[in-house]
């Protein structure tokens, strides 16, 4: 029993003092910058692939209109495709968007700082600092 108390104890004294990854505000920007760069992309490719759609709608609908009376059909698989590519990349962007917005926010929200505390070591009080990560919540 007592072995495995010292045990607990020496593991969460490790715990304590052990520091784990941070994840600085540098970070957060970049991660910003990447996506707000992915999403535009994407809203580029996607508003393409939508034009190129309606081209094609077009387009096969004055074909649709010279053939009027004759027994032919088109296809209208690839102006679908491409209706749903150039959607799915839109909506995609969008997504980016708000998830660059929301790395933004945790960048300028997040900070690390030097606390300061008080201890008592042999009858004398000792003054030390201590990294701590600090979260600003606004509302």
């Amino acid at each position: 029993m007592k072995k495995t108390l010292s045990i607990a104890c020496a593991l969460i004294a490790i715990v304590i003092q052990s520091f784990s990854q941070t994840v600085d505000t540098t970070d957060y920007l970049q991660k910003s910058k990447n996506q707000k760069t992915a999403a535009w992309v994407l809203l580029g490719v996607g508003a393409a692939l939508d034009i190129a759609g309606i081209i094609t709608t077009v387009s096969n609908a004055n074909k649709e209109v010279e053939n009027l009376f004759e027994e032919s059909s088109v296809n209208h698989g690839g102006e679908i495709a491409l209706y749903i590519a150039g959607t799915a990349a839109l909506a995609g962007s969008l997504v980016l968007f708000i998830r660059s917005k929301s790395n933004k926010n945790k960048a300028l929200s997040l900070g690390l700082d030097t606390k300061q505390f008080q201890q008592l070591k042999n009858g004398n009080l000792y003054t030390g600092s201590y990294p701590a990560l600090t979260l600003k919540i606004g509302f």
